[in-house]
């Protein structure tokens, strides 16, 4: 947590203060607050997106496997002990975990046992991520790479869903090498062996991009203030949510539609569609005409958005 809020905090930092001169400070953190409101706003709906992804991999996740690399370092802890037949054993249970799962679904590559995930966000204007993607990238032309690192890696607004999992094509016949070793009393090579199979591990990684998330949270809030017809449902629904009418919130979703080609979440060509459709949102508001098969457009762009670039 502390390592997500420093890269946040850094980002923040750098987004400020890298437009120079013509973007100004005070602008920069004045638009950056309004995008903080903006987002709370929506955060709920986000959160619960970002959860039931992150809730589908966990559901993924194979005990029997699991079970097996627990087994696994424990036959590694008894070694380090001396003790070879709790090691052996522990790797009997290993192997008929592995069995198990193998015998269950024979043509599994990868056995999922361990899900992380990590938030990296940026706040910031769009004209302030762009400035720093124009630095970034200016760096790596010069080949001061080591400068852009540090600049790099806090350039992202995503949640990233990392699944590690065992190759079932490799590791058990690791585990019963091993096994084989310790009973040959060559704990030394048994360890190696283990050591080895460890690392084999497979880490795959699904990338969450938030700013489309919080462009899609942002439409159905503007949808959620309007009648069919174009003028706001009620005063209370026009005011209840720090006081953004439909309009300021197809504004805010149309800010994180440029943040994120601005940090690189697809090219100016895959959101042109997506933005005529808000520019149209946005006369048909004005105008009170009747709104409903525009955001039914709008959802249809997201979705192919969605399947282009983030699928």
């Amino acid at each position: 947590m502390k390592l997500r809020s420093l890269y946040a905090g850094t980002a923040l930092a750098l987004l400020i203060v890298s437009a120079g001169p013509s973007w100004s400070q005070d602008t920069a953190q004045a638009e950056a607050e309004a995008q903080a409101v903006n987002r709370e706003q929506v955060e709920e709906s986000v959160t619960a997106e970002t959860d039931s992804q992150l809730a589908d991999k966990r559901t993924a996740l194979i005990q029997e496997a699991v079970d097996a690399l627990d087994e696994t370092n424990a036959a590694i802890a008894a070694i380090e002990k001396g003790d070879t037949d709790a090691a052996i054993a522990a790797l009997a249970l290993a192997t008929g975990k592995l069995e198990t799962v193998v015998a269950r679904e024979p043509d599994l590559a990868l056995a999922p046992v361990r899900i992380n995930h990590f938030t990296y966000d940026v706040l910031g204007s769009v004209e302030a991520v762009r400035e720093l993607g124009k630095q970034i990238e200016d760096l790596v032309d010069d080949g001061k790479f080591q400068e852009a690192r540090p600049l790099l890696s806090g350039f992202a607004s995503e949640v990233v869903i990392r699944t590690t999992s065992l190759p079932l094509a490799t590791y058990p016949d690791a585990i019963l090498a091993a096994t084989a070793l310790l009973d040959d009393g060559k704990t030394d090579e048994a360890m190696t062996v283990l050591n080895a199979a460890l690392s084999t591990q497979v880490v795959t990684e699904t990338v969450i991009a938030l700013p489309p998330l919080r462009a899609v949270a942002m439409i159905e809030k503007a949808k959620a203030l309007l009648n069919d017809d174009g003028e706001a449902a009620n005063d209370k629904a026009a005011t209840e949510d720090a006081d953004l009418t439909a309009a300021d919130y197809v504004e805010a979703a149309r800010q994180e539609l440029e943040i994120a080609e601005a940090l690189g979440y697809g090219r100016e060509s895959d959101f042109e569609d997506l933005h005529e459709a808000l520019d149209e949102l946005d006369r048909q508001i004005e105008a009170q005409e009747d709104t409903g098969g525009i955001f039914e457009t709008i959802a249809t762009r997201f979705e192919e958005l969605r399947t282009r670039i983030f699928k």
